[in-house]
C-alpha cells in the first residue's frame, strides 16, 4: 500500500472521526471539518420502568457507524444494559451521548440540542429529577479534543496534542466532579478508555513516526482519563486488555500473519475495512462485557 493511500484512507478515517466524535477514540481529524449532527435526537425522555442506567459521552455511545447512522439500540450502553439486567429485566437506559462531543463541548453545549442546555446540564437535571432511581452512569469523553491535530498528510501537530491534553486535563475532572455530586455517593460512575486504531494503521508500514506519535497522544489520553476518574471519585475502565492493545504476539488476521493487537482492533473496529475508527458490532458487544464487568464489581 502506498503512503499517498495510507495517508488518504486514514485522513478518511479522521474525517468520519471528527464528524461522528471520534470517539472518539484518540484518532483526529483536520481543522476543517466539522461535526455532522446526530441521525438521533438523544434521548431526553426518562424512562418509566426498573432503574436507570444514563449514558453519557461521543459517537462510541451513540453507536456512530460508517455512512453516518447512529444506532443507540445496538450500541455499547444498550447492549451493556442488557447484560446487566435485574431479575430478567434490562435496565433502562438514558442514552445522551453526542456524536463529535468534546469535552469542552460537553460542559458548555452547541454541538447537539438539550433542553438543559449542554449534556453536563442534561445529566445533572436527570439526575436531580430521577434521584434514588439511576443505578449507573458511565460515560466515554475526550477523544475528540484531539480530533484537529492530525493533518492531511497524516502529520501529528505536536503542540496541538499538548493543548488537547491540556484541554481534557481541566474540563474532565470538572465534569466527572459535578457527575458524582449529582449521582450522589452510591451510585458507580464508570469512566470508559480508548482503544488504540492506530496499531492496524502502523503495521501497515507507513508514516511510522507519525503513526507513532499518535499512539502516544491516545496513551496520554488514557492517562489523563485515569487520573481524572481517580481525582474524582470515579471508576476509570481501560480497554487495554480486553482489545489486547499490549499483545504484540503472532496470530492470523485476513489470512496474514499479524499481530494479535493488530488483528483485535481490525476485528472490534472499522479501521481496517471501512477506514473508520468506530466500533464494529463485535466491538461494541466486547465493550459492553467490559462495561457490565465493571458495574458487577461496583455493586450494580
Amino acid at each position: 500500500m502506498t503512503r499517498s493511500f495510507l495517508a488518504a484512507a486514514l485522513v478518511a478515517a479522521a474525517v468520519l472521526a471528527g464528524c461522528s466524535g471520534a470517539d472518539d477514540a484518540p484518532a483526529a481529524a483536520p481543522a476543517t471539518s466539522s461535526p455532522a449532527p446526530p441521525s438521533e435526537t438523544p434521548s431526553t425522555t426518562p424512562s418509566a420502568a426498573g432503574d436507570v442506567y444514563l449514558a453519557l459521552g461521543d459517537s462510541l455511545a451513540a453507536g456512530y457507524q460508517p455512512g453516518g447512522a447512529e444506532l443507540r439500540d445496538s450500541a455499547y450502553p444498550a447492549l451493556a444494559a442488557a447484560r446487566i439486567g435485574r431479575d430478567g429485566d434490562d435496565l433502562a437506559v438514558e442514552n445522551l451521548a453526542c456524536s463529535g462531543e468534546s469535552t469542552t463541548s460537553f460542559l458548555e453545549g452547541g454541538l447537539c440540542d438539550y433542553d438543559d442546555g449542554s449534556q453536563m446540564e442534561q445529566a445533572e437535571a436527570l439526575l436531580a429529577e430521577r434521584a434514588g432511581e439511576v443505578a449507573l452512569v458511565s460515560i466515554d469523553i475526550g477523544g475528540n479534543d484531539l480530533r484537529r491535530c492530525v493533518g492531511r498528510e497524516l502529520t501529528v501537530d505536536a503542540s496541538c496534542v499538548e493543548d488537547g491534553l491540556g484541554t481534557v486535563r481541566e474540563n474532565l475532572p470538572t465534569i466527572l466532579s459535578r457527575l458524582r455530586a449529582a449521582a450522589g455517593p452510591d451510585v458507580p460512575v464508570l469512566v470508559l478508555g480508548y482503544y488504540n486504531p492506530w496499531l492496524a494503521a502502523s503495521y501497515l508500514g507507513e508514516g511510522q513516526a507519525e503513526l507513532d506519535a499518535a499512539s502516544d497522544a491516545y496513551s496520554a489520553l488514557d492517562t489523563a482519563i485515569t487520573r481524572a476518574a481517580k481525582g474524582a471519585g470515579a471508576q476509570s475502565v481501560p480497554l487495554t486488555a480486553a482489545f489486547k492493545l499490549d499483545d504484540d504476539s503472532p496470530t492470523t488476521f485476513g489470512g496474514r500473519e499479524v499481530p494479535t493487537n493488530v488483528a483485535q482492533v481490525c476485528t472490534l473496529t472499522y479501521i481496517c475495512t471501512a477506514f473508520d475508527i468506530h466500533l464494529t458490532d463485535e466491538g461494541a458487544a466486547v465493550v459492553a462485557r467490559v462495561l457490565a464487568d465493571a458495574a458487577d464489581k461496583a455493586g450494580v
